[in-house]
């Protein structure tokens, strides 16, 4: 199904804090790119070659602006795991040093696969309040998820059959990115060979050219 869960995640808790949401979904930049980049975002200038120093200067204001505001806004840094330089949690966990009047101006959200728990400096692991490790989904969460991913988007049918979402979990071992691209992939082939519902058979025929692609 088309989208992000994790975007859509991220969507439902800045509605639910009735904040400004910013989901980054590319995290492996420079400190002094990261911060331009969050600031443009949050609706400062845009900074063709800033230094570090300016560019936290610019998010610092633009954050304390919505906080005077009433809102806290919220990042949400996805793929956490494909940072690859310290300096990079070490400007994250500089941003929850800005605060106008109590807790930091920003609330922040870190999602990854599982090795980042194991990456975060000691600075950043200490200032998050919560950790959540998420196991692989049940039969009937997978069914669920995928279900709802369609209706999301707008299907007004199923268009998986019952034994297609088991084959479809058992195919995935319930894992959400997984789900993602074998969805994908039988729904093209469902559209090529112009089936109305996507059957057991279709999606093992997605499942073995997933495997052999990944391969």
């Amino acid at each position: 199904p088309p989208g992000s869960g994790k975007t859509l995640l991220a969507r439902r808790l800045a509605s639910e804090l009735r904040a400004t949401a910013v989901h980054l979904t590319f995290p492996a930049l420079s400190p002094a790119d990261l911060v331009a980049h969050l600031s443009l975002e949050f609706g400062g200038p845009a900074l063709p070659h800033p230094s570090l120093h300016l560019a936290l200067r610019h998010l610092r204001d633009q954050l304390a602006a919505i906080a005077k505001s009433g809102e806290r806004p919220l990042l949400v840094v996805d793929d956490a795991h494909l940072i690859d330089a310290v300096a990079t949690f070490d400007t994250l966990r500089l941003l929850l040093n800005f605060t106008s009047n109590g807790p930091p101006d920003l609330s922040l959200l870190i999602v990854g696969g599982a090795e980042v728990l194991l990456e975060l400096p000691n600075g950043l692991a200490e200032r998050l309040a919560a950790r959540c490790l998420l196991g692989p989904f049940t039969q009937d969460e997978s069914s669920a998820y995928v279900t709802g991913r369609l209706a999301a988007a707008g299907a007004r049918a199923p268009l998986f059959s019952p034994g297609a979402l088991s084959t479809l979990h058992r195919a995935a071992d319930g894992i959400p990115r997984r789900l993602n691209r074998l969805s994908d992939l039988a729904l093209l082939i469902a559209y090529a060979q112009e089936l109305p519902i996507i059957d057991e058979a279709t999606v093992t025929i997605a499942a073995r050219e997933f495997l052999r692609h990944a391969a």
